[in-house]
């Protein structure tokens, strides 16, 4: 795939949400000169201006809770996207939830700069995506259980819900693909569970037209899966804050970053499941979608049919959701608040460095130095006499 000589061609991933972006976006940040290297620009100085730039472009970036930086974000994602006379790559999933009036500026600002636009989305069946949701939800202080979750999302008639502005994989390209060559819009296939990680990379990497052996895909991961277990009790602990540790405000720093990120999702714990009933609907759903996407004629990458798997069988007396007994949660709930006090320390000794370096900023450089160089230690022992002797 080319562009015309010197032109810039911008692809821009839009999502969705819990789709393996956090992946893709790790394998290419943390080897960001490597991608360099193959022609490939990341614009700006980090992941997190791509998130600013969501909320730019939707709107929300004058909000108090947002970030000062987020204003004019977007302008300046694109202004640097322009002017690289190659690939760039604009990537954060909130994207997805852009409106069509946004998506269509979005896609006009990058041509009117001259840029060829291509629009990629990476898509997964929803009976994967309904549970994972759910719990991105509670790692946003949501209470309500599974069973409330899938019940509110079956009974949106409308579609107008979050889960279905980003999930209806569909109704994103829609959006974002209205005004483009077909052959410009792209939707990636997640493959099944089970499935090596670099199915799905090798799928973004070729069509960015980077080789994707050259990069290390086996990087620690983040915002991995709660189990039942870490789950509900990271609803109950939402449930017992009441109005403390608002979102937007220091939530998302304590509760989900450390506590969810941190320490529940290192604990084992029994997968996620829906009930019969629901993954039947969401494997219909899927279908449905995977039909759209047929009609909108777009470029497929993978298979259409990951999107449709499956209908499980029901087992004998699986009807519902089981709810970890409170025994079951108590001993979870102790290592919990143990780990919690091991970060507390941690930061506490974190945070006495700082102090110590701004109040003796020449010192605490020669003591840290010191522990690793012996000749640096005698300097800190003549140092140290020279202080008694003041």
């Amino acid at each position: 795939m080319s562009s015309g000589a010197g032109q810039p061609r911008v692809f821009v991933h839009v999502g969705s949400p819990k789709t393996g972006t956090t992946f893709l976006q790790n394998v290419l940040w943390t080897q960001r000169d490597r991608a360099r290297e193959q022609g490939l620009l990341l614009p700006l100085e980090r992941f997190d201006d791509h998130y600013l730039a969501t909320l730019d472009l939707r709107g929300l970036s004058g909000r108090p809770v947002h970030p000062i930086r987020a204003a004019g974000m977007w302008p300046r994602m694109v202004a640097e996207a322009v002017a690289h006379r190659g690939t760039s790559l604009i990537s954060h999933e909130l994207f997805a939830a852009a409106t069509a009036e946004q998506a269509a500026r979005g896609i006009s600002d990058l041509q009117d700069g001259g840029a060829e636009v291509h629009v990629v989305l990476t898509a997964r069946d929803l009976v994967r995506q309904l549970t994972a949701e759910w719990q991105e939800h509670v790692k946003h202080r949501s209470t309500k259980t599974l069973e409330q979750f899938v019940a509110d999302v079956r009974g949106d008639a409308q579609r107008t819900s979050w889960f279905w502005q980003v999930q209806d994989f569909a109704g994103v390209l829609e959006r974002w693909g209205s005004t483009l060559p077909r052959d410009h819009v792209h939707v990636i296939t997640v493959p099944p569970a089970g499935t090596p990680a670099d199915v799905l990379w090798r799928r973004f990497a070729v069509l960015l037209g980077l080789d994707p052996a050259a990069f290390d895909i086996d990087l620690p991961r983040s915002n991995t899966s709660l189990g039942l277990e870490q789950a509900e009790l990271l609803r109950q602990v939402n449930d017992a804050l009441g109005d403390r540790l608002p979102i937007p405000g220091p939530y998302p720093l304590v509760v989900k970053n450390v506590l969810a990120h941190r320490i529940l999702e290192t604990y084992p714990g029994t997968r996620l499941a829906l009930a019969p009933g629901d993954a039947a609907f969401a494997a219909a759903e899927s279908a449905a979608i995977a039909d759209r996407l047929t009609g909108l004629e777009v470029d497929v990458i993978g298979d259409l049919a990951e999107l449709s798997p499956a209908e499980p069988v029901p087992t004998e007396g699986d009807s519902g959701y089981a709810t970890p007994a409170a025994e079951e949660l108590l001993p979870q709930s102790v290592a919990a608040i143990a780990d919690l006090l091991v970060v507390i320390n941690s930061r506490r000794k974190a945070s006495d460095l700082v102090a110590q370096a701004q109040a003796h900023p020449v010192r605490f450089a020669l003591v840290q130095s010191a522990r690793s160089h012996r000749s640096l230690q005698r300097l800190l022992g003549l140092y140290r006499r020279l202080r008694a002797r003041g």
